[in-house]
């Protein structure tokens, strides 16, 4: 517990000095010796969190420090993305997207179609404030902590789109709460009329959630073949892993895999003021987010699931 313990005391001061720490001061700042401070650090950059830099200096590794800002792997380490958005498509015979949350914005990264299919109207590759109205935002807001749904919630509040569109935060939480319980998220009319979408999360073979899948559909495309279209989406959202031989080790607690786990924040959740209040009384990653917060409130980060389809 002692190792632990200083491994995370040790994350949180790279945390707060981007510009990078010496082994020296890491000793200092732990009261250890300096060789200890050293294992500590290698065993860091082993597990890419932290990162050696020229001059002495470790900083925390830019994937590391990016998944905890944002609360998103980078989409780099997806195993063949393009081919997962083409397996969607030759499967389901609709419409395929793939998203990631950047910026505080869910952001689609890969599409593909074939003539003819439905396309949802006048959808930004770049969304903000129709997270509650569509299927990828709210696996991305299912997965966030209570918070995090409330300051979306909250900022500027839950706009309207169409008729079918929810706009009561009560009922937006008990939706959330079906997401989770089920592992994928649907939308019917909530967007646009007549268009519906099914989403899954994506997660790497370390088990973080690095992109949202799903499809699009009609009104009577959705209500003849959801079910098996949400056993399709599921069931390849959770094979889009890296190989088996550049993957690291998945973690054996049949717990962990049987729900989802909220993570971390986005940027865009905390100021750096809450983030000090948060250091001294939660968790490592809610912290560590905060401490690389720069930016106002938006939506929340991604966690993975692992749980399967049932009907």
């Amino acid at each position: 517990m002692s190792t632990a313990r200083a491994a995370l005391q040790v994350t949180w001061l790279l945390a707060a000095r981007p510009e990078g720490v010496r082994a020296d001061e890491v000793a200092d700042a732990l009261h250890k010796s300096v060789s200890t401070a050293y294992n500590l650090l290698a065993s860091l950059c082993d597990e890419e969190v932290a990162a050696h830099h020229p001059g002495g200096l470790y900083r925390l590794a830019p994937a590391f420090r990016d998944t905890i800002a944002t609360g998103v792997a980078r989409v780099a380490e997806l195993h063949d993305l393009n081919g997962l958005v083409d397996d969607l498509l030759a499967r389901t015979h609709k419409r395929a997207y793939l998203a990631v949350v950047r910026g505080g914005a869910l952001e689609i990264v890969a599409e593909r179609g074939l003539q003819g299919m439905p396309k949802l109207p006048g959808l930004a590759p770049r969304t903000r404030d129709t997270a509650h109205a569509l299927a990828l935002g709210k696996v991305v807001l299912a997965l966030g902590l209570p918070e995090v749904v409330e300051r979306y919630v909250s900022h500027p509040g839950l706009r309207r789109f169409t008729p079918h569109t929810i706009t009561d935060p009560a009922r937006l939480r008990a939706e959330l709460e079906a997401v989770r319980r089920g592992g994928f998220a649907v939308e019917c009319e909530e967007l646009y009329a007549d268009f519906c979408c099914i989403a899954a999360p994506v997660r790497d073979a370390r088990g973080r959630v690095v992109a949202v899948l799903g499809i699009s559909m009609t009104r009577r495309a959705f209500d003849d073949e959801r079910e098996s279209l949400a056993r399709v989406l599921v069931e390849l959202a959770e094979t889009a892993a890296a190989t088996p031989e550049t993957a690291p080790p998945r973690s054996s607690d049949p717990a962990a895999r049987g729900r989802f786990q909220p993570s971390a924040e986005t940027q865009h959740v905390l100021d750096p003021a809450a983030g000090a209040r948060l250091a001294s009384s939660h968790g490592t990653t809610r912290a560590v987010s905060a401490a690389c917060a720069h930016t106002p409130p938006s939506m929340s980060a991604l966690a993975r699931s692992e749980r399967r389809y049932r009907p």
